[in-house]
């Protein structure tokens, strides 16, 4: 039996797309058919799948995987075993680390993948993301897509951001509101993230954007939370818009006025 697989994802905004590519790329065809589906331009197919992280799986019309997949996983579903995932938690830690702060642009991409453990043999997955950049920041006239957080020379964290226009998820978008892709990363000993994301809403204001959206969830980690940690620093939450059933994820709208 041919197992079917549709891959919807979002352009290069992730290393992670490229190597799910290529581990697509080198299954048996006749065992497995794959279907590619780039939704940065098709917002609405987006939100017909209820997509809300960058890289979505079907397997047999049925079963969701996000994020990045093995190729054991992928044999073991083609079987009829379906993984299931453990809710991602983290004890987070509440000392906050202020290292050195670096704008995210097509420069510093390497750092960013190296810090999401994307290795750098998957170089090529990088250079695709670098381009990405490039165009979305040229489009919009800015100078970086959010901050990376490096403590003795290593990136261990950073916030992430494009314009809400530019989001392909079912989210609400406007010239003057600005879409938190990333916060990473999570951490029991040190707080990684706080410290990039204050300075980017800070940054995001001198933008002219009046307004910082996320998609969180409950509990877990994926695709970025939990909502208790945004709401400690004070976004609003607007309600509850998918519950990812394999993720274990009751995701949230969250927003903060950056701006009066």
């Amino acid at each position: 039996m041919v197992t079917k697989i549709d891959f919807y994802y979002w352009g290069s905004q992730c290393p992670w797309i490229g190597t799910t590519m290529n581990l697509l790329a080198g299954l048996k065809q006749n065992m497995f058919s794959v279907q590619y589906f780039d939704v940065s331009e098709n917002h609405h197919l987006a939100e017909e799948m209820n997509m809300f992280s960058s890289i979505l799986l079907v397997f047999n019309d049925n079963y969701r995987w996000n994020g990045p997949i093995t190729r054991s996983q992928i044999m073991d579903i083609a079987r009829g075993k379906y993984p299931v995932k453990k809710p991602y938690k983290v004890n987070l830690s509440k000392v906050v680390a202020t290292g050195e702060l670096k704008e995210l642009t097509e420069e510093t991409v390497m750092d960013s993948a190296v810090a999401c453990d994307i290795s750098l043999n998957h170089q090529e997955c990088c250079l695709a993301k670098q381009k990405w950049v490039k165009r979305i920041r040229e489009k919009y006239d800015l100078p970086h897509l959010g901050l990376l957080h490096y403590v003795e020379n290593q990136c261990v964290g950073g916030a992430e951001f494009v314009p809400s226009l530019e989001v392909p998820y079912p989210v609400p978008k406007a010239p003057e509101t600005a879409f938190l892709t990333c916060s990473f990363r999570s951490d029991e000993l040190f707080d990684y993230r706080s410290f990039p994301l204050a300075r980017l809403e800070e940054q995001l204001r001198k933008f002219g954007f009046r307004e910082l959206i996320a998609v969180v969830s409950e509990q877990v980690l994926f695709p970025n939370g939990p909502l208790a940690w945004f709401l400690e620093r004070k976004y609003k939450d607007l309600g509850s818009i998918y519950y990812e059933k394999n993720d274990h994820a009751k995701m949230h709208l969250v927003s903060k006025m950056l701006q009066d």
